[in-house]
């Protein structure tokens, strides 16, 4: 049974039709990264039909593993948010379902120690993982490493981009120099969703030109993406843009900016806001200073922080990732190439996403987190 409901995924796919179109001609000077529907030979059927196996109910695996599968989740997991944690539980639950017997070792750093996920992904590959999971902390910093991994037989998972990287060719090793898969949320979808509802909101609430300021995470494509394809409707809507800034994905900064941005433009509308550290420490800066509430700020993912702020009023609105969407996908792609079917797996597979707003109450927030949460709930055993 496809657990989603319809009207989300209704909504995701919708989404898609205008992000592709926004993004074609950067991507084309970029000559970089492939979204998940521009890869060469792109097959949709295969990918909402992967996208439903991920949506239902577990199907053991067909085959025998003799010996359990070793798997290394190297990830930046010191972030604030809970998505990491959500993914691991996500990942243990289905392979658990799956009747997949594996060894599970987990290596941890901050969202920005470049050099400790090299490390990390050194001892991975020396210690002969069938699968290594990687969550990157920036993709082209980690790349030679995950080239290494690949033509050494590993399975490797890139983890949190759905943006295959296109100097690695069309296919997977040995036919190509691909990995698996890549498992994610497309940050330019969400960031269309999240762009194209305060475009209407400013519109409605603010007499005037919308002044909007932006704090964007740190270069790379995942900034590019949330931060570029957002700020995108801002300005196509004729808003003024007063300031952007990076905040390095970081509470501590968010906080910083955010202080910064309220004194230099204390009329600003908007502060457009690309992960939930940065959101939550936007939130801690206006109320010191007694803006809590009136300038419009939004989270990106909607954990469970994001939700407590958004029902305060603190926060705005969201875009909430179906967020155990995408530890289930590593464990299905785990089986589906122990079962010799990974050619029925999409090369990038991205999880669904859903707008919540400051109109949403606890019973409504709920009724989302029965399917998004649903092998992670309550995560006090995790953290």
């Amino acid at each position: 049974m496809n657990r989603w409901p319809r009207l989300h995924r209704i909504t995701w796919l919708l989404a898609f039709v205008f992000a592709a179109g926004m993004l074609a001609a950067s991507h084309a000077q970029e000559g970089e990264f492939w979204e998940h529907y521009e890869v060469p030979g792109f097959d949709e059927a295969m990918f909402d039909a992967f996208r439903d196996v991920i949506s239902a109910d577990a199907v053991p695996i067909s085959v025998e593993v003799a010996e359990p599968v070793t798997i290394a989740l190297v990830f930046p997991s010191l972030d604030l948010s809970d998505a990491w944690a959500r993914g691991h539980a996500g990942l243990v639950g289905r392979l658990d379902e799956l009747g997949v017997p594996y060894q599970l070792d987990t290596f941890g750093t901050s969202h920005d120690d470049h050099s400790l996920q090299l490390a990390h992904l050194e001892t991975t590959m020396a210690r002969g993982y069938d699968y290594v999971i990687v969550g990157p902390t920036e993709i082209l910093v980690q790349m030679s490493i995950i080239e290494e991994m690949i033509e050494a037989g590993i399975g490797v998972i890139v983890w949190n981009y759905s943006t295959p990287l296109q100097e690695w060719g069309e296919a997977r090793y040995p036919e190509g120099g691909q990995p698996l898969a890549y498992v994610g949320f497309s940050h330019a979808e969400g960031a269309h969703i999240l762009g194209e509802y305060f475009v209407e909101r400013l519109r409605n609430e603010v007499d005037g030109t919308p002044k909007v300021a932006q704090l964007r995470g740190m270069p790379g494509i995942t900034d590019d993406q949330r931060s570029g394809v957002a700020m995108q409707h801002f300005q196509d809507a004729g808003f003024e843009i007063v300031h952007e800034t990076y905040a390095n994905w970081a509470r501590d900064q968010g906080y910083a900016a955010t202080l910064n941005i309220v004194g230099a433009y204390p009329d600003v509308d908007h502060i457009h806001i690309v992960s939930t550290a940065m959101a939550i420490g936007a939130v801690e800066a206006l109320d010191e200073v007694g803006r809590a509430g009136e300038i419009l700020l939004n989270g990106w993912g909607g954990g469970s922080e994001e939700q407590l702020h958004l029902l305060e009023g603190n926060l705005h609105a969201t875009v909430m990732r179906m967020q155990d969407d995408w530890g289930v996908a590593l464990a299905e792609i785990i089986k589906f190439d122990l079962e010799g079917r990974i050619d029925e797996v999409p090369l990038a597979v991205s999880g669904g996403m859903q707008l919540v707003d400051d109109t949403f109450t606890r019973a409504d927030i709920d009724a989302i987190l029965e399917y998004a949460f649903r092998y992670s709930g309550d995560l006090e055993v995790y953290r």
